[in-house]
């Protein structure tokens, strides 16, 4: 039975029966970490770590979007991560050099995609402190009227203050306790820089950025005193195993952290150093990196690594109370998946280890089919690649004139 989002249990009907006989239902996957425009842009700088990455996506392209290619890029990730399962995203949004207006196509984007999200508004933090406050509260006045009305479940921050000045993230975080949302903030994400990061955390305690509803995206290269302040001031972070496997920046030690209370969700970051925007993937790619450095099978049992991708995940992002698992009153976001030849001794064991994004049958949004055997009714998913490679050429062309 597909439930009414919000109904209280006594009053639940059914008015569709979906027949799912010998199919895993499962609640749909929640990312906590993603640049959906970077669907566009796989397969660069395979050599890189992050800032060599960054110089060959953001720092050679960044300057050349136009109108309407923040649209078709967020609009195209949107939709592929809905394809593989991921009902729910965190999208934190990147303006590079664009203008306003195309900045915020990537809102439009989302709101355009059945895929539920939160959207991370960066702040143009290049601008005084009056019209950036300015800017959170327009934004923040309009995006509130569509929570609840279309597929946002609500805004954050996405904070850039901390490689800006500490002026710059204290204003962030002032606006965030102001508006009573959410924050989150690359940290400790490469290695080689890990040390002068790591200088940084008393400035982030100091701007109020150590607190419950703030989130690290990566986190890995910490200390014991920083894995002990954070988790004890109830902040949390966001494990990327592909995008942080990918791009060298190293392995979380997730047990470690988990045992001194820190909150810790998954997200499968941008198409664009992921690759593959797959939580199949990202769960396995995850689990047995930690196996194979810890020498044990026991480190993360299938059903910890699904939890996490599910609903720890809604739970350090905030929207816990609407998705995340499938129970009366959350929004009915979940997945129909036929289960991969051979016998089904443990449905968890089953999704993690053997399970792959092409065996999903349907893909479920506040209880409507939002994608049919890999179909997204709605969309027209050729047209769509179609004008994106057209965008991506024509950037691309206009990098190497420039050059």
């Amino acid at each position: 039975a597909v439930l009414a989002p919000g109904a209280p249990s006594a009053d639940i009907s059914a008015d569709t029966i979906i027949d799912a006989t010998g199919k895993i239902v499962m609640p749909g996957f929640i990312s906590g970490h993603n640049h959906l425009w970077q669907s566009a842009f796989r397969g660069l700088a395979a050599d890189q770590e992050l800032y060599g990455w960054l110089g060959a996506l953001h720092w050679t392209y960044g300057d050349l979007f136009v109108d309407g290619d923040f649209y078709t890029f967020t609009l195209h990730g949107a939709l592929e991560q809905l394809s593989r399962g991921i009902t729910t995203t965190y999208n934190h949004s990147q303006r590079l050099r664009g203008s306003e207006s195309q900045y915020m196509e990537s809102f439009q984007a989302g709101l355009d995609a059945p895929q539920h999200f939160i959207f991370s508004y960066n702040a143009n933090v290049r601008q005084p402190d009056a019209k950036i406050i300015s800017d959170v509260d327009r934004f923040v006045k309009m995006a509130n009227k569509q929570i609840g009305a279309s597929s946002l479940l609500g805004v954050s921050i996405h904070s850039v203050g901390l490689y800006t000045g500490a002026d710059k993230l204290k204003v962030e975080m002032q606006l965030a306790q102001k508006h009573q949302l959410t924050a989150q903030i690359h940290y400790l994400e490469e290695y080689q820089r890990r040390f002068r990061e790591r200088k940084n955390w008393p400035m982030l305690r100091a701007a109020g950025a150590v607190r419950d509803g703030v989130t690290y995206a990566h986190f890995i290269h910490t200390t014991d005193q920083i894995i002990t302040e954070a988790a004890a001031a109830g902040a949390a972070m966001i494990w990327n195993p592909l995008s942080n496997g990918r791009l060298a920046s190293g392995l979380v030690d997730v047990p470690r952290y988990l045992e001194a209370g820190l909150q810790i969700g998954m997200g499968v970051d941008g198409a664009a150093s992921a690759d593959v925007a797959d939580p199949f993937e990202n769960m396995r790619m995850g689990m047995y990196a930690l196996r194979m450095q810890h020498r044990s099978a026991t480190v993360m049992s299938p059903i910890e690594v699904l939890r996490m991708h599910t609903l720890a995940t809604a739970r350090v992002l905030k929207v816990d109370d609407r998705v995340g698992s499938l129970e009366p009153g959350k929004y009915a976001d979940f997945l129909l998946i036929q289960p991969p030849a051979g016998t089904l001794f443990d449905i968890a064991s089953t999704l993690v280890l053997a399970t792959q994004a092409a065996d999903i049958e349907s893909v479920f949004v506040r209880g409507q089919p939002v994608v049919d055997g890999g179909r997204v009714p709605g969309h027209d998913m050729v047209a769509l690649r179609n004008d994106l490679l057209t965008r991506v050429a024509r950037i691309v062309a206009a990098a190497e004139e420039a050059d």
